[in-house]
């Protein structure tokens, strides 16, 4: 039985680093700066008003009204300005889409791995 080889194994080691690299470079949306102080001015005192606005997202999250609060409470002025500025950020928990896709991930490196073993992997539908 004839043994075909996909890559050459000099090529494996360096194509795999590079992905990690590009990995670990942040995307444009990452570097999004929070907007700047002269615009948080425009309202005289705004902690009630973030306090209520973090807390009424929260809300309508799924979170009780008096964890919320409790929640919102426990953070200070500038963590508190930071999350009311970045609401539509800030969801009930993580996306489907990246679960499935690191799924997608790990199935394909096993079958690479596999094929480099010199294993077969036949998928019959």
């Amino acid at each position: 039985m004839s043994r075909r080889r996909i890559a050459h194994p000099a090529l494996v080691g360096p194509t795999l680093a590079w992905a990690f690299l590009i990995g670990l470079v942040p995307q444009a949306a990452d570097g999004v700066p929070l907007p700047p102080a002269a615009a948080r001015q425009a309202v005289e005192d705004p902690a009630p008003y973030e306090a209520r606005l973090v807390a009424a997202h929260l809300a309508a999250l799924g979170v009780s009204p008096a964890e919320a609060a409790a929640r919102v409470a426990t953070l200070s002025d500038a963590e508190r300005a930071a999350v009311a500025a970045r609401l539509e950020e800030v969801g009930a928990g993580g996306s489907a889409a990246g679960a499935v896709a690191v799924a997608i991930v790990i199935m394909l490196l096993a079958i690479l791995v596999l094929e480099l073993m010199g294993r077969r992997v036949v998928s019959r539908p």
